[in-house]
């Protein structure tokens, strides 16, 4: 059996197979090889080449990574933090804080204390218990608060940092503090821990009118002169950013009417770039991080909380445009939005721009329905239950178009048939990463 050394994944025989199934379905993640792991392994580097010939100033911005976690398994988080001990310079890191999240199990609780308090530098790591579980985003919020250095790095608790990941997102925040600074994510293989070289930097990340997250390619505009140059973001990504400490503050922190998890990264998004802000990825930062389900339930439902998020977001950034939600999503439309009042003044105060700025110069690839077209939605053949796609290419003028089963439980792309007396224009958003088989909603008709 493999070490996992390296991010090589484990090799497992036929006894420990029903034992990885069986632990793995119940956390989502193969934490058997978790623990058979050493916490403080390397990982390959996994930047393009020409990253590690670059140089960083000596004087930047120091980092508090604020770490919440939710029941996470012991071995796991304690990787994350290794990681970003052993592969950051110690004068940028000014502390590490991890905020429990009222989690129930009793090894993440005083054991967990007392590791910390043998193990690490006294002060680089601080754990917090939170006495009720308040969701992701409070305590993301409560970690900030407690912060004291120049920048915070927002971090899942199942992830580990690459070579010089951190030097690429202070620099570029040293340039510009209004800058949400993302980095590339790799991936770790939640079965085996194997560390995958992901080429993110040919990617970005968008959304579609059901708020749905997904991958597509940077638009030629958009791509600098070497493959490690900066570029310009779409949609920042939850689980890993950067961003200057007072600057979160300035721009309204973290929506507290929020609940647990969900719909926080779009709003966050929307806020940056119509109130003076912006998202840049940085090719030459990467960090691993490991994609799961969620492996415990959310007070009310995921899909009700999530709901209940975006339609925060939605009524206080989408203006007109959020008939075009509501009708991708009509289960969203009467959903009570709380008191969004704070979240509306916070508006007026940064004197943001409006939604059509952003559809014009941030993400411009989502398609804005025509008062004039008479239908919307898909182009699905009710007999074969095919449907019509592009396979994800945005750009060209003339793209062929694909026949796919229409399967409603993928996450793919939303295509959208716009009918102008007797013109026909099909536009289509990009495809989720790795799936090429759409998930329509039904079609709009009007009379």
């Amino acid at each position: 059996m493999l070490s996992g050394e390296n991010g090589r994944g484990l090799i497992f025989v036929a006894p420990e197979k029903e034992i990885v199934k069986g632990l793995t379905e119940h956390f989502q993640i193969n934490v058997y090889a978790s623990d058979l792991i050493p916490v403080n392994r390397h990982v390959p580097d996994s930047r393009l080449p020409g990253c590690a010939a670059l140089k960083y100033e000596d004087e930047l911005p120091t980092a508090s990574v604020i770490i919440p976690f939710f029941n996470e398994w012991p071995s796991i988080l304690l990787r994350t933090i290794y990681s970003v001990i052993n592969r950051t310079p110690r004068h940028l890191l000014q502390e590490i804080i991890l905020i429990d999240d009222a989690s129930t199990m009793e090894i993440l609780k005083d054991p967990l204390d007392e590791y910390i308090d043998t193990y690490f530098p006294r002060g680089l790591v601080r754990l917090t218990h939170l006495p009720t579980r308040v969701g992701l985003t409070k305590a993301r919020t409560v970690g900030w608060k407690h912060a004291t250095g120049d920048v915070i790095v927002i971090f899942d608790s199942h992830m580990e940092v690459n070579i010089d990941w951190i030097q690429p997102l202070l620099t570029e925040i040293k340039k510009n503090r209004k800058t949400v600074a993302m980095g590339v994510l790799d991936y770790v293989n939640r079965e085996n821990f194997e560390y995958a070289y992901n080429n993110g930097y040919l990617t970005r990340y968008g959304f579609d009118w059901r708020l749905e997250f997904f991958e597509t390619f940077f638009r030629p505009d958009q791509i600098g002169p070497e493959d490690f140059s900066p570029r310009p973001g779409t949609v920042m990504v939850g689980a890993a950013f950067a961003i200057d400490r007072k600057y979160f503050s300035e721009i309204g922190g973290y929506d507290d009417g929020m609940k647990i998890w969900g719909g926080e990264n779009l709003e966050m998004t929307w806020r940056v770039w119509l109130c003076g802000g912006r998202l840049v990825h940085l090719p030459c930062s990467h960090f691993g991080h490991i994609a799961r389900s969620q492996p415990y339930s959310f007070p009310g439902g995921r899909k009700a909380v999530t709901n209940y998020n975006s339609k925060r977001a939605v009524e206080v950034w989408m203006g007109p445009f959020k008939r075009f939600v509501y009708e991708s999503s009509p289960e969203m439309k009467d959903i009570d939005a709380g008191d969004i009042s704070e979240r509306l003044a916070l508006k007026e105060r940064l004197q943001c721009k409006n939604m059509t700025w952003f559809f014009h110069n941030i993400w411009p690839e989502l398609a804005i329905y025509d008062e004039n077209a008479s239908a919307w939605g898909s182009s699905r053949n009710i007999g074969t239950n095919v449907c019509l796609d592009n396979n994800g290419y945005l750009f060209q003028s003339v793209a062929k178009l694909y026949c796919h089963p229409c399967d409603f439980k993928l996450h793919a792309q939303v295509k959208t048939l716009h009918i102008i007396k007797y013109r026909l224009l099909l536009q289509a958003t990009p495809t989720l990463l790795g799936e090429r088989y759409p998930t329509f909603t039904p079609l709009k008709h009007r009379s």
